[in-house]
């Protein structure tokens, strides 16, 4: 929030000086406006009057939305278990997506070549960490 607050004072400004050229039409000749407070008044009366109703279908709605946030888990990948091998290549910082899905292709076939493996996840791409 304090990085929008500073953007809408330092920088909002200059761009309106660049892009906002000629008349500026009051709120109430814009045709835009007036269709947009036509629509917006109805809702904000309605929503005013019924201030706990309001509250009540808000919160109705953040429980909707808990169902499937706990079916996330905490990962998205799959289970590492005992006798699990996780290979991590490290790829040239310059290579194209193509490349990469080549690569990482070619990598899971030599893997999965081996009787002990059951299955191969990769992903392509490089990851933003130390190790």
């Amino acid at each position: 929030m304090a990085g929008g607050a500073l953007l809408s004072v330092t920088l909002v400004p200059v761009l309106m000086i660049a892009f906002i050229r000629g008349n500026i039409l009051p709120e109430q000749k814009n045709p835009l406006n007036r269709v947009l407070i036509r629509l917006y008044r109805p809702m904000i009366d309605r929503v005013l009057k019924m201030p706990r109703a309001t509250v009540i279908i808000a919160a109705a709605i953040l429980a909707l939305t808990l169902l499937p946030v706990m079916r996330l888990g905490s990962e998205f990948m799959p289970n590492l278990n005992e006798g699990t091998l996780l290979y991590m290549p490290v790829t040239p910082p310059g290579i194209s997506i193509t490349k990469a899905g080549e690569l990482l292709q070619t990598q899971d076939r030599i893997i999965k070549s081996f009787p002990e493996v059951a299955s191969v996840f990769g992903k392509a791409g490089r990851a933003a960490t130390a190790t």
